[in-house]
């Protein structure tokens, strides 16, 4: 098609595209569906596992109070450090806290038993690998993001990781608040008994004895003995502190390993024992920092822990050291009581004996008291523990995955690229096409008129436009009749008017007289007999008398159209049976055939029309219209009417048309649109004129709007679908001209009946 009008100089305009994307309409609508189907159904089927996302936010305030710098032995470590913070959340030692408080890990394992169980190791891995920390902008606030394939898995995994960081910055910073607590309560126990059995003997000694104290050498012996044995006291406070500290740090050492946790001594040891703990602590955050990068098994690491452990050897050494020395003092010291009760002899032994038992007294007395307000302390210190992390966002189940599969977008991609193929491919099937669809192609490539066109008529249409009409049966052959002759049943409608168009672009197309016009196609089912029977009856509507043979003695369908019998028709003309004007069929028969009186004048007309049926044909068809009895038919039938119209077999497949083409004054050529490629119907027209054939036009078939662009307009509204012009006066006029005519009719029939009666 496109390439016909490039050779003609025609060329495609935006509207002629429009109607090629109409005709291929269902090619891409095929193509965009399919690849919109096709990415839908690849996306979904080829989409990655669901993966959700949680969250959770906590906020860090470090906090810089006495207590904390107390416990600590003055080496206080600031822990404003957003990185070591990160660090500890993704930390493996976390992770196994949190392993165990989802219960993926027995609780009462320990971090040994964990490590050397691979299981175990995997299942902290894997959570460590999906736990991700970040700091939001430069706040104070961390936020833990969990992703799995389970949106509840996510959510518990990142509410756990969130609550076992805050669990365990409260246990790091209050450590050694709950173990003084402990040994408080421990030494409360053992100075109570002691202090009780003390007054035990006091009380004992005195009611055996019968003693009584009040003389003033009693006092200054007291009071000097007393003030040593205040010092010896504290010397055993010391000594029990330091071998307090000494037994914990030996434990930890013969744990193995470092656990990172600086070492307490109530009281302070010595200035060296300080600075090593300090270093200590130093090392801790440093072994947190390199965790974050490196395993235990690390170089730096292993150095770090042999650091670690010269380290507390070195605290080990001080601790024994300062043991030493307080046994040393606590023995000078007893030999100065010793010494200070020597020189008092002259007091009375019972009375000496006494002031020992209440020394022992006021001495458990002392350091129970003093064990009292310590643990009060301890207590007030555990109330207002120490508390640096607190939950600002607690996770939530989310219900919308990370990785969402867009298979909308997708299958509306693919729709966008399908539709796009299908263009192409309705442009390349559209150049392909070798089929001639619009007016411009018809008359550059055959050189020949359009005279006419037939707009195409759907079944559902025409029963619309049947059922509007009264007095017509719309089911059967009666609708098919009334399809095929449509210019006659409903004279109104736009089709008759395209049949009246050609009539008059037929008579009016060449100079000469045109009386005897053949009607033929080059393939079937192109209505060349439709247009044929429709062609002579609206210009037997005009008055002309018009005599239609039907000359297709393969497939006749005149006599099917009109209501008539077949035989004694131009078969038994050609065999010189019968006189062919004794074989047309009149008006007459027409009524009295199977369209009935009715029918017949349902519209003023077909009183001028004969039809000279096919009839009964044994022989070649060929041969019989080559006889001079066809000669002699078409003479007599152009002096006696008008029109003569003659419909014949297609040219493609018979010869029957070539045959009568140089007898007749023009052949009509129909053309259904799309029927036949280019190069056959310019065969057709190239046979009609190598036989001496004149082509004088050539009818359109079958012309759709969304087809041809020629007739993208001619579609109407509702109103004027089918009809024009005013209704009310187009029927007066024709029930006017239908008693006119109908009383003439009537006259002929009586008529007609009368002689045959007389006969």
């Amino acid at each position: 098609m496109a390439q016909a009008a490039a050779n003609s100089g025609y060329e495609l305009n935006l509207e002629e595209y429009w109607q090629v994307i109409l005709r291929r309409r269902w090619v891409i609508l095929f193509c965009a569906i399919s690849m919109g189907v096709f990415s839908w159904l690849f996306t979904w089927v080829n989409q990655p596992p669901p993966l959700f996302s949680a969250s959770a936010s906590v906020k860090i305030e470090p906090t810089n109070n006495m207590t904390d710098v107390l416990l600590r032995g003055g080496s206080y470590q600031s822990t404003n450090d957003m990185n070591t913070q990160l660090a500890v959340i993704e930390s493996y030692a976390l992770m196994e806290r949190v392993a165990k408080r989802m219960g993926m890990i027995p609780q009462e394992l320990t971090s040994e038993e964990i490590r050397a169980n691979p299981d175990y190791i995997d299942e902290v891995l894997d959570l460590k690998d999906g736990v991700t920390a970040s700091q939001d902008g430069d706040s104070g606030i961390l936020s833990v993001s969990v992703v799995s394939s389970s949106a509840e898995f996510a959510r518990d995994l990142a509410q756990a990781v969130a609550d076992e960081f805050r669990v365990f910055n409260i246990e790091e910073k209050n450590k050694r608040v709950f173990e003084a607590k402990k040994f408080i309560q421990q030494q409360l126990v053992v100075v109570g008994d002691r202090l009780k059995k003390a007054e035990e003997a006091v009380r004992d000694y005195r009611q055996l004895n019968n003693l009584s104290l009040t003389n003033a050498d009693s006092d200054v012996m007291s009071r000097v003995i007393s003030d040593m044995e205040q010092e010896y006291r504290q010397s055993v406070s010391h000594l029990n502190d330091f071998s307090f500290a000494l037994k914990q740090l030996q434990k930890r050492i013969r744990k193995g390993g470092w656990d990172y946790q600086a070492v307490t001594v109530s009281g302070k040891v010595s200035t060296y024992f300080d600075e090593l703990n300090k270093r200590l602590v130093e090392m801790a955050l440093k072994r947190t920092e390199l965790s974050t990068s490196f395993t235990d098994e690390h170089p730096q690491v292993q150095e770090l822990r042999l650091q670690a452990s010269d380290i507390l050897e070195s605290m080990v050494n001080e601790l024994d050291n300062q043991i030493g020395l307080t046994q040393r003092r606590m023995q000078d010291l007893q030999q100065s009581m010793d010494a200070a009760e020597r020189k008092y002899q002259g007091l009375p032994e019972q009375a000496l004996e006494l002031e020992r038992l209440k020394r022992t007294v006021r001495i458990n007395e002392e350091l129970f008291d003093l064990l009292g307000k310590k643990y009060q302390e301890v207590l007030i210190r555990e109330a207002e523990k120490v508390q640096e992390v607190t939950l600002v966002r607690p996770a939530m189940l989310s219900y919308s995955r990370i990785n969402p599969v867009r298979t909308a977008q997708t299958a509306m991609a693919g729709f966008i690229l399908g539709m796009v193929l299908g263009l192409i491919i309705a442009l390349i099937l559209e150049s392909m096409d070798t089929s001639v669809g619009t007016i411009e192609e018809v008359e550059s490539f055959l050189e020949v008129p359009v005279i006419g066109f037939v707009p195409h008529l759907s079944h559902d249409e025409a029963m619309e436009l049947f059922s509007s009409e009264e007095g017509l049966v719309t089911s059967g052959h009666a609708l098919e009749r009334q399809i095929r002759l449509i210019s006659h049943f409903s004279p109104l409608s736009t089709i008759s008017e395209a049949y009246r168009s050609l009539r008059t672009n037929l008579l009016f197309s060449q100079a000469g007289e045109h009386k005897v016009i053949l009607v033929s196609s080059s393939t079937v089912k192109e209505g060349k007999s439709t247009i044929t029977a429709n062609l002579a009856t609206v210009v037997a509507q005009q008055g002309a008398r018009v005599l239609l043979i039907d000359a297709d003695l393969r497939k006749p369908m005149q006599h099917h159209t009109f209501g008539l019998k077949r035989e004694s028709g131009l078969g038994e003309c050609l065999l010189g049976q019968l006189d062919w004007q004794d074989a047309v069929k009149r008006f007459s028969d027409v009524m009295l055939g199977d369209m009935g009186i009715d029918q017949a004048l349902f519209t003023p007309g077909l009183d001028q029309l004969d039809v000279l049926t096919c009839g009964r044909v044994n022989a070649n068809p060929p041969d019989l219209l080559a006889a001079p009895a066809m000669n002699k038919i078409l003479e007599e039938a152009r002096k006696e009417y008008d029109m003569v119209f003659i419909d014949m077999p297609p040219m493609l497949h018979t010869t029957d048309a070539t045959v009568l083409a140089s007898k007749v004054d023009g052949v009509l050529l129909v053309y259904h649109i799309g029927s036949v490629v280019r190069g056959a119907l310019k065969r057709v027209k190239s046979n009609i004129e190598s036989v001496g054939g004149n082509v004088i036009g050539v009818v359109l078939n079958g012309v759709r709007g969304e087809l041809s662009p020629d007739y993208a307009t001619y579609k109407m509204n509702h109103y004027y679908a089918y009809s024009y012009g005013n209704d009310e006066m187009l029927r007066k006029n024709a029930f006017e001209m239908f008693f006119f005519r109908a009383k003439k009719h009537y006259r002929k029939l009586l008529s007609i009946i009368q002689k045959r009666l007389g006969r």
